[in-house]
């Protein structure tokens, strides 16, 4: 009887233990397609359906603030102010890896080519390359405050937020092989035609009011194009761009030319705008809300978690 007693109390036990070490996050339908809003005053995600619905809330476990998809099936945690980020299945909610890192993880990004995510860490001025397991491959140095990222033609393009360059690293060897000059406090950035175009919130008391375009090979400004205040978030939908300007709460639609054919205001303290589904979406961080344009008509809006400061899009699933 007391091997059977202190079995059992084993086995409890243990079931306790694997209860704590779970999450509670409901698996998303492997086939239902998402804008996701990361919201980070009381962290949060919520996940909605192109009719703008919601799907799921999860109410998250940590101090995250922010998070990127990993494929179509996964989904990466991170915290300015933790030292793991959790790489969550999307289909069961469950965490599949705890990844170690130090604070002062700024911003991820998923390179869908390679099967790679990069960590960009503003403590340590680096980013951090994983395989899509979260296993590290390599560190890269980086300028001073590593925050927007972009792949684009076998390179890694990390914003520099605190410097004067943009690093481009050749995302095979994981080599720097250029630095890009660019003001201070730039931040958000979009390959269009060729061009990389970088927007910015300016230095110290003078916004930025302007988009600049930059040759990538020559790392020479080519043209910069008056998109006030503050423009810091692109999105394309059929041939068009679309650039966020926040310090405003301005949408402004480019043509084809790249001149403004559309302009709105929209949201409070806007951060993110995504195309989704033949739609933007505008994420209001200041009135929780995320804002629905077609044609040139805000269509719906959804209410979401405190402080939504990022939007994450999947479409087609395989």
């Amino acid at each position: 009887m007391k091997k059977v007693g202190i079995l059992s109390l084993l086995l409890l036990l243990l079931a306790v233990l694997t209860a704590c070490n779970r999450t509670d996050y409901k698996g998303i339908s492997k086939d239902e397609p998402f804008i996701a809003s990361v919201n980070i005053g009381e962290p949060s995600i919520d996940f909605i359906r192109p009719n703008g619905e919601k799907i799921e809330t999860w109410d998250l476990k940590e101090a995250y603030t922010g998070a990127t998809l990993v494929g179509e099936h996964a989904i990466l945690l991170y915290g300015n102010q933790l030292e793991q980020a959790d790489l969550v299945n999307l289909d069961t909610g469950e965490i599949q890896k705890k990844i170690d890192v130090s604070k002062g993880a700024t911003n991820a990004y998923y390179d869908d080519a390679n099967k790679t995510f990069y960590i960009a860490n503003s403590g340590l001025n680096e980013v951090t390359a994983y395989n899509q397991k979260g296993e590290r491959i390599q560190t890269m140095k980086t300028g001073k405050y590593p925050m927007a990222m972009l792949v684009e033609d076998g390179h890694l393009y990390v914003v520099n937020f605190k410097d004067t360059f943009i690093s481009v690293f050749n995302t095979t060897t994981k080599k720097l092989e250029k630095k890009i000059p660019i003001p201070k406090s730039s931040h958000g950035l979009d390959f269009v035609d060729g061009e990389l175009w970088l927007g910015g919130h300016g230095a110290g008391e003078k916004p930025n009011t302007h988009v600049l375009k930059i040759n990538p090979k020559t790392s020479k400004v080519v043209g910069k194009m008056d998109l006030p205040i503050m423009p810091i978030a692109f999105a394309k939908l059929d041939e068009r761009e679309f650039v966020l300007s926040h310090g405003e709460s301005m949408l402004y639609e480019l043509n084809e030319q790249q001149q403004i054919s559309w302009e709105q205001e929209i949201g409070s303290n806007p951060f993110a705008v995504e195309a989704f589904q033949n739609q933007i979406v505008v994420a209001g961080y200041d009135d929780q809300t995320l804002y629905w344009v077609k044609d040139h008509h805000i269509v719906k809006k959804t209410k979401v978690g405190q402080a939504p400061f990022q939007l994450l899009v999947r479409e087609n699933v395989k």
